[in-house]
């Protein structure tokens, strides 16, 4: 099992009464990293643990094993931590810090 990341976009689940996870924004941008065995695996771990928290996994962007991502210029700080949590904690998905959006999407 490797451990893997992506950016998932979330939204509220419409059904669920009283939902304040993004406060009044509409959604948000969230990292991910847990230990599974596929890119595919890692798409549906993070679908269950989603819907789990209420709300809708809009889209899951740059899916790819955490260290590739980590090998890039770019790659957001808040891996580092998330990785060691990741590797204790193996059978848990964990999830960055929400980055919540205002507006719904006009294109």
């Amino acid at each position: 099992m490797d451990l893997w990341t992506g950016l998932a976009c979330l939204k509220a689940n419409p059904e669920v009464k009283g939902f304040r996870r993004f406060g009044k924004g509409k959604g948000a941008y969230v990292n991910v990293v847990t230990c599974v065995q596929s890119k595919e695996a890692f798409q549906e771990r993070v679908k269950r643990h989603v819907e789990g928290m209420d709300c809708i996994l809009v889209e899951l962007e740059n899916v790819q094993l955490l260290e590739a991502r980590m090998n890039e210029e770019d790659f957001p700080e808040e891996l580092i931590t998330m990785r060691e949590t990741a590797s204790r904690q193996t059978t848990d998905t964990v999830f960055g810090t929400f980055h919540i959006w205002d507006q719904e999407d006009s294109n």
